[in-house]
Order: structure tokens, then C-alpha cells, then sequence
């Protein structure tokens, strides 16, 4: 069994305690005992590396045709893999998976995170027309486009809009990669995610969840347990701005506090929704999944970023082969996560 020394484990059991509110649902992390200390699931490190890639895409496909659909209006079974998203095929996945497909060729071919090799991509990707991008990113790209400096334009687009509406989760929805690259590396996160996040979002909020589901993903890969990957990342961030409430949402996203309200988007409904995902013991991938889109709000990307978590916690085999068969492009979003693992496997 695997599990933190009694110190650490103090550090992380005593931390909603010294937030000032007290958990008690089904996900309080200072309940999961000793069964959260045993991993689900005995895959190799390369295999949970591929699944947090193919989680992501997997979730994103799915949850694109109930995109900023309320919890309400969507069916119960959720059919999956059956609808089309704006007009294209059943399992298309969206701009989520398209940016962290860039994300993913940018890391194998620098060997490591390029903030200027990243951006311009992105750029020529909004080129290209896509069928969806976030608005918060669309403005950031159209201003570096023409020759504005990358930070410049985030900050601006920050300052423009107003911390109201500029903490969305366009940085957290494809940040997964990042986290699998670094997997072996993970002190480096506390300075790349960040940084990842401020090429388009510049908000605090953002950079703590980008950090927060980053190191998560890269205790997974590793083969942390649950309790020891979840806790771990919340205490990483516990002195960023958001982290109170991200704490917070990990417990409440979902049920006490719903997330296909007017702020759907909120970089720590995603964050939140996602750690508790992967949090769960009673849940394989598909219900997981299927659980997350039933919640409704922004379903892609909330499903985008559990999927990641839930790939890199179970590895490629935990994920739905069915789905996986109708997943749009599987063959090709897989050889892009397989260039990625020697730049993973390093400092292993």
C-alpha cells in the first residue's frame, strides 16, 4: 500500500479544517480512509500517460452535443456517442481537444513547454477556422495574430473584461498534457502552469487551476493514489488565489453549488468538478463520465478535464473501448500522446 508519511498526511487531512468550514458529503477528503490509499488499478505509467490523452478527448466527445445545456433538459441515459455536434459526426471532439492536440505536438518538438511555439500555433489553428473557439481566447489570439506581445494581450484582455468574467476555464480544459509531460518532473508545474495558463488567461483563478489539475495529472501517471494525488495538488495550491473556493467546489461542485448556472464556464467549476471525479472509488470511467456531463453547464470541458484525470488515475484500458471506437481521430490523438512519452519519462 502506498501512502504519504504520517506528516504529510497530517499537512493534507487537516487542510479543510484550517480552511474555517467543515465537509461531510461523500467526497470529503478527510473521509476516504484507508481505501483511498490503494490504487483502482495496476497500469503502467505509459498507459496512464495515453489515457489521461484519450480521457480527455473521450469526455470532450462526449459531452459536445449538451454543451451549456442545464441538468434538467439533459436525457437520463445519457446517450452517448449518438449525437451529432454542430452538424459534424457523433464523437467530433471540440476546441478542448483541439488545443491540447497543439499543446501535445508543441511539447514532443521542443522538448519541453515553449510559450512562444505553443502560441503561435494556437494562432494558425484560429486561422484555420475551427467550428468553435472560446470567446476569451479568440480575443487574446486576434490581438497577438497581428503582432501584439503575447503577455500583453492577455493582460489586456484581463483588464478589458474585468476579474467578473475573465476566469473562465479555456486554460484548464487543455492543460492535461502539460501535466503528463512534466509527470516525473513535478516541481517544474509550479512555475510552467502558471505560465501556461497567462498566454490566454491571466486571471490568478485560472493559474490556480491549471496548477491544481497539472500536478494532479502528474501524480497520477506516476501512480499516486487518489487521496495522495487529489490532496496533494490542493495543498500545492492552498496560497493561490482560489484555492479556498476550489477546495470547496471538490466537495460541493454538482449538488450544493450547481455548475450550469450563468457562471457554467468558471475555471473552478471545471477544476473542482474534475478532482472530484477523480476523487471517486464507487465509479469506472463511463459512469464517471456520464455523471459529469449529467450535470450539465459547459459538459464538454468538464468532461474533457475528468477524463484526463480519470485516464491518468485508471490508464487506457479503464476507458470505454466503445467509445473509444467511435472517438473521432482516436489513431492520430494517440500517436501525438505516444511522441509525448519520452519527454514524460524523463527524471523518471
Amino acid at each position: 500500500m502506498c501512502v504519504c508519511d504520517e506528516g504529510a498526511r497530517n499537512d493534507l487531512n487537516d487542510l479543510g479544517t484550517r480552511r474555517g468550514y467543515q465537509l461531510g458529503g461523500p467526497y470529503d477528503l478527510r473521509r476516504r480512509g484507508r481505501a483511498a490509499s490503494i490504487p483502482a488499478m495496476t497500469a503502467t505509467w505509459t498507459d496512464r500517460a495515453l489515457g489521461s490523452v484519450l480521457g480527455l478527448a473521450l469526455g470532450d466527445a462526449l459531452g459536445a452535443p449538451f454543451e451549456f445545456t442545464r441538468s434538467e433538459e439533459i436525457p437520463d441515459p445519457l446517450p452517448a456517442f449518438e449525437r451529432p455536434w454542430l452538424g459534424l459526426p457523433p464523437g467530433t471532439p471540440t476546441d478542448d481537444t483541439a488545443m491540447a492536440r497543439s499543446l501535445m505536438r508543441s511539447l514532443a518538438e521542443r522538448g519541453g513547454f515553449d510559450a512562444g511555439d505553443l502560441l503561435e500555433r494556437h494562432v494558425g489553428w484560429l486561422a484555420s477556422e475551427p467550428p468553435d473557439v472560446g470567446a476569451l481566447t479568440r480575443r487574446v489570439l486576434s490581438m497577438v495574430a497581428p503582432g501584439r506581445p503575447p503577455d500583453e494581450a492577455a493582460r489586456l484582455v484581463w483588464e478589458q473584461r474585468g476579474p467578473e468574467v475573465s476566469a473562465g476555464n479555456g486554460s484548464v480544459m487543455y492543460c492535461a498534457p502539460l501535466g503528463v509531460a512534466y509527470a516525473h518532473r513535478p516541481e517544474q508545474l509550479h512555475e510552467l502552469a502558471p505560465a501556461f495558463s497567462a498566454i490566454t488567461h491571466w486571471d490568478e483563478r485560472c493559474r490556480t487551476a491549471v496548477t491544481a489539475v497539472t500536478l494532479a495529472v502528474a501524480a497520477f501517471v506516476r501512480g499516486d493514489t487518489r487521496i495522495e494525488a487529489v490532496q496533494g495538488a490542493l495543498v500545492a495550491v492552498e496560497d493561490r488565489e482560489g484555492a479556498e473556493e476550489l477546495e470547496y467546489l471538490v466537495e460541493a461542485a454538482g449538488t450544493q453549488r450547481r455548475i450550469d448556472g450563468p457562471d457554467q464556464g468558471f475555471c473552478l467549476f471545471t477544476a473542482g468538478i474534475a478532482l472530484q471525479a477523480a476523487l471517486r472509488e464507487d465509479e469506472n470511467a463511463e459512469r464517471t463520465l456520464r455523471r459529469v456531463v449529467g450535470f450539465g453547464g459547459d459538459t464538454d470541458t468538464n468532461a474533457a478535464v475528468a477524463g484526463a484525470l480519470v485516464g491518468a488515475r485508471d490508464g487506457l484500458a479503464g476507458l470505454p473501448e466503445p467509445w473509444l471506437e467511435r472517438l473521432i481521430d482516436r489513431d492520430a490523438i494517440r500517436a501525438e500522446a505516444e511522441a509525448l512519452l519520452p519527454l514524460a519519462k524523463r527524471g523518471r
